[in-house]
């Protein structure tokens, strides 16, 4: 997930916005406090800033992030409300996306990928967010599969699940050219499921060709 203070998109809201000293303040301490990883003093500094000025979307946004692996639901209300003062900025849609997929909710998550993507129509993060989520609610879809290819530019592992969604529609050659992709990336988080997913990739391949024709 991102980081609002890092987004190069700059909205209405935020140009307009002025945020008081006290909740910089709050701010530049939590930031500190993430460089020397202490994350429970960083959810304090951001906290205060947040209660200090309700309408500071960069507190929100980052305790959201500190919050999803402790309290997913705590990260993704924060979200919401950072949503209602500035409903413009993608990377909110984005990271409230990843927090309904932590909760299971994923029609939720699903609109608000989209919604993301509306936003910013150039994000292959978007992309390939919002095909992960079409993939986990099964939707082996056309959409889904050209999402993940073309995410895959910028995230090695959308290769991955492209090669996945293949599978599931048959087409088992290209699946194997994004696994190859994948594997050459240099990538290793998914190496092992990767590499166990071509094995199964030629086996089925060997036997499709080997099938009696149909008429």
């Amino acid at each position: 997930m991102n980081r609002e203070e890092v987004s190069l998109t700059v909205t209405l809201q935020e140009l307009q916005h002025i945020v008081p000293k006290k909740a910089q303040a709050e701010m530049e301490k939590a930031q500190r406090a993430r460089l020397k990883h202490k994350p429970e003093e960083e959810i304090v500094h951001l906290k205060r800033a947040v209660r200090i000025d309700p309408e500071y979307i960069a507190a929100r946004n980052n305790l959201g992030i500190c919050l999803m692996s402790v309290d997913p639901a705590f990260a993704v209300a924060e979200w919401e409300e950072a949503i209602k003062v500035n409903p413009r900025k993608g990377v909110l849609f984005n990271n409230l996306a990843v927090g309904y997929s932590a909760l299971d909710r994923l029609p939720a998550a699903e609109r608000a990928a989209r919604t993301a993507m509306v936003l910013d129509k150039t994000s292959d993060r978007a992309r390939a967010l919002l095909g992960l989520i079409l993939f986990d609610q099964q939707k082996y879809t056309s959409e889904t599969l050209a999402l993940l290819e073309r995410s895959s530019r910028s995230y090695s592992v959308a290769h991955v699940y492209a090669a996945r969604v293949l599978v599931k529609l048959g087409e088992f050659r290209k699946a194997k050219t994004h696994i190859q992709a994948y594997l050459s990336s240099g990538e290793v988080e998914y190496r092992e499921d990767a590499t166990e997913l071509l094995g199964f990739i030629d086996r089925a391949d060997q036997t499709t060709r080997l099938s009696p024709d149909r008429f």
